[in-house]
């Protein structure tokens, strides 16, 4: 049901988004920066709320203010929304962020990589997103996980999908061939993760 409401929620962004397409062109193609604190603000709500596709918040926040200045954009929202969940899964909130993890499939493949090694199941989590933010965020509250472990692992595991998503947006209005490139070697990348992921944390089958 909730993946309905994501595509959902995408469409509906992109039909608003195609009937305005001239005032976002517009708006994109103006240089001042008086609003950078209210997207610091917006990035950190719009990634805190999971129906509200954050990629293409994202994307326009690098075709705006550029690749450096959208990355910081979208990594603060990314990184404060994230620590907004650990804090209200551990102290507020804790039997009923349990009960939402009993019912996602990813929480399991997730708990197996904690049990190796808690810092970079975060890391690599972030990285490659297998599993959902969410299921990190929670998970790590509702356990006996450090935060000082989990906020480093969200602070530097967010940094490659933000840049790449910056980028992105950046490059989709002035160069395709920057922009395919770009998307090619972020792809190399993740094979290179997954490799990292798929040695470390999938479990070998026993020999008989």
């Amino acid at each position: 049901m909730r993946k309905w409401v994501i595509l959902i929620g995408y469409i509906i962004i992109l039909t608003i988004g195609l009937i305005n397409k001239d005032w976002i062109l517009s708006w994109i193609q103006t240089s001042e920066r008086s609003s950078l604190p209210i997207m610091l603000f917006l990035s950190t709500l719009i990634a805190a709320i999971p129906i509200i596709p954050f990629t293409i918040f994202a994307g326009l926040m690098g075709a705006k203010f550029g690749v450096m200045a959208g990355l910081l954009i979208n990594w603060f929202g990314g990184v404060s929304a994230s620590v907004l969940y650990f804090f209200l899964a551990r102290y507020f909130f804790k039997g009923f962020f349990s009960n939402y993890l009993n019912r996602v499939k990813g929480v399991v493949r997730f708990q197996n990589m904690v049990e190796r090694n808690a810092f970079i199941a975060i890391l690599l989590g972030r990285m490659i997103m297998i599993i959902p933010p969410p299921v990190i965020n929670i998970y790590s509250g509702v356990t006996n996980i450090p935060f000082t472990v989990f906020f480093a692992g969200t602070v530097i595991g967010n940094l490659p999908p933000m840049f790449l998503i910056a980028y992105s947006g950046e490059q989709i209005f002035s160069s395709l061939r920057n922009l395919s490139l770009g998307v090619i070697l972020y792809a190399i990348f993740i094979l290179f993760i997954l490799l990292i992921y798929k040695v470390w944390f999938v479990p070998k089958p026993k020999m008989e």
